[in-house]
């Protein structure tokens, strides 16, 4: 099926802050290096750990062309990605809810919304020039609600590398296509240049493989998934079809300075698994999501003033989305029960600024405001055509100030406000003005020549979401208006090792510490009538140990060996028990041990090969029918593909071919998100990019 493009313009203003290794003032201690990770440039975090860049066309197992965000990420150290009940994927860094992690794009928070979040699953990567996973509460200027980390994406970057233009196709051997063309072009105009993107991709799948194993490993009391009615090889109602593309253009002056203008725009139709393990799960469909996002950006650059160097960063964005949702009788999906329509707008700001101090400091100020919008229309309002209006308004102003000390250490700390408002609400009671202050302290420390350590302590705020506080979730939710804020207090400290002795032998080692208490978290309970809602009730502890290494000695000839661990213990306090025997359990969806273990070739007779195994650890989850916790087995899969690049034109465009061969989840194992929805099973992919 073949979706319409709908790409919109929107006015948006940014100016970027040059990178700290162009001020030529910068002291000994301000250039702490970088370590690298999986072939990307990972940047520091002052007082955290490194942060993971990562492109889509170095994953350890290489993708089909313009993947979806959430593939990428799979593959992404410290990041886990699980599919929930309404066929969404979930984030999640060192256990935090997908609600407490920020995405962005080009600046502006895409998570930003009726139910706080996005869904990295719809968001391509097409155009998308690189990703950079931040641990932790890296910053206090990302905007509100920023708790559990930061994943940044850019997409409107200079064309440095003169003109190119990309086509991919992939399929696999159930008959799932992808087609994709990017392309760029760099101009020169007066003193400066003119970069210009753009890119489209369709994407189309029948169905998830269904994996081998028995479906209802641990979760007994649902019914097995038979297969979708199409392919009896395929999970029931997984099938998707959709479009997505972008233009960007943007003009870079000599000095430094920049405007911009971006749009992207997705247009999807697609199926939600049903739980395997419940007598009563969703049988939902969407027959229609699309969201159209602009961004127009402009900035000075860093520039002398009469106190030193400094710049300044705006940001100014919009978003509409509109959602469909179907829900049917049974699984044959031929009889619509109840609908409901929602239609999304979100207007964002972001200010960020930037100054040098005395003594080689300097300090970075930043404002956040955004508005959501949401109208929601159910069953008994499509004839009447009036929606329901809830809005949502979150500010949030902070400062930083960064100062390097002893030579060797860089110190920083940083305080910020955040203010939430629910001016409209449906007719339910609404917050009124909820504030809430925040505070960062943290240190980076060279220890010698490619060993440095650093430490953070911090604390922040998240205020519930628009969906949490009132949304019924077509009558499987009782809405709660009255939901605090969570506040988490975070610690975390670490050493890595790269540069110096281990550079010249290939290795770079990072390990990170890290410890989370969580006050007021909400949790979802089961009432008498069977309906779901959302409560303050419980505290939520957790820490854990990071660890990351790589080894690619230059002997090997470009082969390189890279693993990653997480390992964390967390739990679940629950304050309305006094007796403290029975006052801790397991949290659900996330698992206490993960790992991941890469190993690449070198290239022998223009062919290269890779594999990836991946283990998660026991977890649990919460089950309605039983009334109880459930376990879910560990397991451990693998992923391995075979790459082959043939040089058709010494100049010009479309000078190579490149030939992909992958199989995913090779033993054909069942590894589940979360109870009842077990990941692809075994799945062979071809792809082809010329470029």
């Amino acid at each position: 099926m073949k979706l319409p493009l709908r790409i919109a313009l929107f006015g948006t203003v940014a100016v970027a802050v040059p990178a700290q290794g162009q001020n030529k003032q910068d002291s000994t201690a301000r250039r702490i290096e970088p370590i690298t990770v999986r072939g990307a440039r990972a940047p520091s975090v002052t007082g955290g750990a490194t942060a993971v860049t990562i492109r889509a066309d170095s994953l350890p197992v290489p993708l089909l062309p313009a993947p979806s965000v959430a593939d990428v990420l799979r593959q992404t150290a410290f990041v886990l990605v699980r599919q929930n009940s309404r066929g969404e994927m979930e984030l999640g860094i060192r256990g935090s809810d997908s609600r407490q992690a920020a995405v962005m794009l080009d600046g502006l928070p895409l998570s930003v919304g009726w139910d706080s979040r996005t869904d990295p699953s719809l968001i391509p990567s097409t155009g998308v020039q690189q990703m950079t996973v931040v641990r932790g509460l890296g910053s206090l200027l990302s905007g509100a609600n920023t708790l559990g980390g930061v994943i940044r994406m850019e997409l409107n970057t200079p064309v440095t590398s003169g003109r190119a233009l990309s086509l991919g196709t992939g399929f696999d051997q159930f008959s799932s296509r992808v087609l994709s063309a990017t392309g760029a072009a760099p101009f020169a105009v007066g003193g400066g240049t003119v970069s210009v993107r753009a890119g489209v991709t369709n994407r189309e799948r029948d169905g998830f493989a269904l994996p081998g194993g028995s479906p209802g490993n641990g979760v007994s009391g649902g019914s097995i998934d038979g297969g979708s009615t199409r392919n009896d090889k395929l999970r029931t109602n997984t099938d998707l079809a959709q479009t997505d593309g972008f233009v960007a253009a943007r003009y870079d002056h000599r000095t430094g300075a920049f405007v911009g203008v971006t749009a992207t725009a997705y247009d999807a139709e697609r199926g939600v698994a049903p739980e395997q393990h419940i007598t009563a799960p969703r049988f939902w469909r969407y027959p229609s999501q699309a969201r159209t996002l602009g961004i127009v950006s402009a900035g000075t650059g860093r520039q002398r003033t009469p106190l030193g160097r400094g710049s300044l960063e705006m940001s100014v964005g919009q978003t509409t989305q509109r959602l469909e949702i179907e829900s049917y009788t049974n699984r044959s999906y031929s009889t619509v029960s109840t609908r409901e329509k929602g239609r999304e707008h979100n207007s964002m700001l972001r200010v960020q600024g930037m100054h040098t101090l005395p003594r080689n400091a300097q300090i970075r100020v930043g404002a956040t405001a955004t508005n959501v919008a949401y109208d929601e229309t159910l069953d008994a309002q499509l004839a009447t055509a009036r929606p329901t209006r809830y809005e949502q308004e979150l500010q949030s102003v902070g400062a930083e100030l960064e100062k390097p000390i002893f030579g060797r250490a860089l110190l920083t700390g940083g305080f910020v406000h955040d203010v939430a408002r629910t001016p409209k609400t449906g007719g339910r009671t609404s917050l009124g003005t909820l504030e809430k202050s925040g505070w960062r302290l943290g240190t980076t420390f060279m220890a010698r020549e490619g060993v440095r350590l650093h430490a953070s302590l911090s604390e922040r705020a998240r205020f519930a979401a628009l969906r949490e506080l009132y949304s019924g979730a077509l009558n499987r939710f009782d809405p709660n208006p009255d939901l605090r804020p969570e506040n988490l207090l975070a610690m975390e400290t670490g050493i890595t090792l790269d540069g110096g002795v281990f550079a010249q032998h290939g290795i770079q080692l990072q390990a990170a510490v890290f410890r989370h208490r969580l006050d007021d978290a909400v949790v979802r309970i089961t009432l008498p009538n069977r309906l779901f809602r959302r409560i303050n009730r419980d505290e939520i502890r957790s820490a854990g140990l990071e660890l990351l290494g790589t080894w690619s000695p230059s002997a090997l000839r470009g082969a390189s060996l890279t693993a990653d661990a997480t390992l964390q213990s967390i739990r679940v306090y629950d304050r309305t028990i006094t007796n403290n025997s029975n006052n801790e359990r397991r949290a659900e969806h996330n698992p206490e041990r993960r790992a991941n273990l890469a190993l690449l070739s070198p290239v022998i007779g223009g062919f290269r090969a890779t594999a990836m195994a991946r283990h998660v650890g026991t977890q649990y989850c919460q089950h309605p029918d039983l009334g109880r916790l459930v376990e879910l087995n560990e397991q451990t899969t693998a992923d391995a593909a075979v790459t082959r690049s043939f040089g058709l034109r010494s100049r010009g465009l479309l000078q190579r071919l490149s030939a992909l061969v992958a199989i995913d989840n090779v033993g054909n194992r069942t590894v589940y998100d979360q109870c009842g929805l077990p990941q692809p099973g075994r799945t062979l992919r071809f792809g082809l990019t010329l470029g």
